[in-house]
């Protein structure tokens, strides 16, 4: 039997012929729409879920940058399609003491800097491990850790909440995952056997379907980017400047891009084709020669070309080095320290102890790390500019061993020219917004490149014509040469969309002066803007700034607000949870 006739063939050939692709998709879901409503409920097989008694979830959330955020919610979609009933929350939002009265806890956690908990998570983290925290013996958990193994605390946090959940009595449901930066496989696998956990512990059966939903809003992802066109590059900083900044325009127009002030651009980059024959040549190796990965086959050049790190070597990776050549003297006897490897590129390791005729092709690219993809701030408002998109980027170029090394995503944007491609997409950054009261007063502290959101925040007020309640604190080297954005700030000033500005040039004057010291000098105005219910803002460099900042807000809160040092802590870890705090730094 045919299932259309003749006049209905040709209405839906017209039909095809007259939709956009977009629309065809949206026929596509309304008829399947129309045809699940029309089914006869009463003919449907029950579901042996519907007779099982399912136990509650709460998902617990800590994040910095949105990822465990996007796994939870993964999680809690795949949970309630079972008829799971799910509570999603921030650990922000809870007493450690509630866990008493949960029955099963599912904690998502990144890991933030040196091991350390995200903001948001701190004093969670604390409390959980305090001597008052309370015996948890009828609770059953699981835990899903996101980290980076480059860095040697990977997924320290998570593996801190698994070990004391279960010094405090509680029971696994399933064993800790440690993803790295490429999670999402992971999770994945994860988010699945947690229901079936689930299901399995409560007699129901598993769904049929094995795949899972995922919430993207976007078209473009770091999988899929958009090849966004170079508007114009500018110079922000001086000829005789120490350092290069430069300011970069994006053509966004018709990609459907959307983004936030606060959000991230998030840029593909390759590396250098001299260093990538280098290494090739001094391995000993045929760059034609085909390798896997993940199941992918290709060659040499192209794995270490766009797949693998070829610079910022690990302490790890220096010690599985020394293991692939069964030298672990290696590691006692390196003059590199561990932040010699981090400016180190694999040319360097090799120069320690030759791989030629001992590592394999295969060998090379498993040792090495992924090439990710580099994170800048965005540096614009879409409600202002909106078919742009900026970016403020200060290019990366040094002197080790005799060689001049250069950044390999901002050496390749710094020689870009107008009408060139970047691959771009968006990474969402929810911990880093601006109040959601629009003339909520902000102290922004954003030294170097860590201006970027804060000129997106600016142009954000001057859209929604916001005046005053915003101070700036910015630092650099010299005021001549290094005032990225001078222009723009000063006409903020001048219309009143700024009502403050602190700037600190460290090499301006014998003694240096950072954006910390200002923060001090202006120590009783600070803690007034606080108490009126002001927002902070840190961008930046994360090792020492944002840890200096920190501790200058902490001093200020203590000596201002006449607080011991725990009651000051409390007091910015309040700040925090209220989301007045907020750190975007790296």
């Amino acid at each position: 039997m045919d299932l259309f006739n003749t006049t209905q063939i040709e209405t839906l050939e017209s039909l095809r012929q007259q939709s956009t692709p977009q629309q065809q998709l949206w026929l596509s879901g309304y008829f399947y729409g129309l045809s699940q409503a029309n089914t006869d409920a009463s003919k449907a097989t029950p579901s042996l879920n519907d007779q099982a008694t399912l136990p509650g979830v709460t998902i617990l959330v800590a994040t910095q940058t949105g990822n465990a955020q996007q796994v939870a919610e993964q999680l809690k979609t795949t949970l309630e399609a079972e008829s799971i009933a799910v509570t999603l929350s921030n650990v922000s939002d809870i007493k450690v003491k509630a866990l008493a009265k949960i029955s099963h806890l599912i904690l998502v956690s990144s890991t933030y800097g040196e091991g350390e908990p995200p903001d948001t998570a701190a004093a969670f983290h604390k409390s959980l491990f305090a001597a008052k925290a309370p015996p948890l013996r009828e609770l059953k958990y699981a835990v899903f850790g996101l980290g980076d193994s480059s860095y040697d605390q990977f997924c320290q946090t998570a593996i801190d909440f698994d070990t004391r959940l279960a010094e405090l009595g509680a029971t696994r449901l399933l064993p800790r995952v440690e993803a790295d930066v490429e999670f999402q496989s992971s999770a994945d696998k994860w988010v699945l056997e947690v229901r079936d956990t689930l299901l399995k512990e409560a007699g129901a059966s598993t769904s049929a379907k094995a795949s899972i939903a995922h919430q993207n809003t976007q078209a473009w992802s770091e999988k899929n980017p958009y090849p966004a066109e170079v508007l114009a590059i500018t110079p922000l900083t001086d000829i005789t400047s120490n350092k290069t900044v430069f300011h970069l325009e994006l053509d966004i127009a018709d990609s459907g891009i959307q983004y936030q002030p606060g959000d991230i651009a998030v840029i593909a980059t390759q590396n250098d084709s001299e260093l990538v024959a280098s290494v090739i040549r001094q391995a000993g190796l045929d760059a034609t020669e085909t390798v896997n990965l993940k199941g992918e086959e290709v060659t040499l050049e192209q794995a270490l070309t766009h797949k693998r790190q070829l610079r910022c070597i690990t302490p790890k990776q220096l010690d599985a080095y020394a293991d692939k050549l069964n030298q672990p003297s290696l590691v006692a006897n390196t003059p590199l320290d561990k932040t010699s490897l981090n400016q180190s590129d694999v040319l360097d390791i090799f120069n320690l102890a030759s791989p030629a005729g001992v590592l394999t092709a295969q060998d090379l690219v498993e040792w090495l790390l992924p090439l990710r993809p580099r994170q800048y701030s965005i540096a614009s408002s879409q409600n202002l500019l909106e078919d742009e998109l900026h970016l403020c980027i200060g290019q990366v170029v040094y002197e080790l061993n005799g060689r001049t090394r250069y950044g390999s995503c901002s050496n390749a944007l710094a020689n870009l020219q107008e009408g060139d491609q970047v691959s771009l997409s968006i990474k969402p950054n929810p911990n880093f917004k601006l109040p959601e009261k629009a003339d909520a007063p902000i102290m922004m502290v954003g030294p170097g490149t860590g201006i970027a959101p804060f000129r997106a925040f600016m142009q954000e007020r001057e859209a929604n014509q916001v005046k005053g309640k915003s101070w700036l604190f910015f630092g650099e080297q010299h005021f001549s040469r290094d005032f990225l954005y001078q222009v723009e700030w000063q006409k903020w000033v001048k219309t009143g969309t700024l009502e403050k500005i602190s700037l600190a040039f460290s090499r301006d004057q014998a003694e240096k002066i950072y954006v910390q010291h200002r923060l001090y000098q202006a120590a009783a105005e600070v803690f007034a803007w606080l108490e009126a219910g002001a927002y902070f803002y840190v961008c930046g460099d994360q090792a020492k700034m944002a840890k200096d900042v920190h501790a200058t807000l902490l001093q200020i809160v203590a000596e201002q607000g006449q607080m011991d040092a725990e009651a000051a802590e409390d007091y910015l870890q309040n700040l925090i949870q209220q989301k007045r705090y907020q750190r975007d730094v790296y």
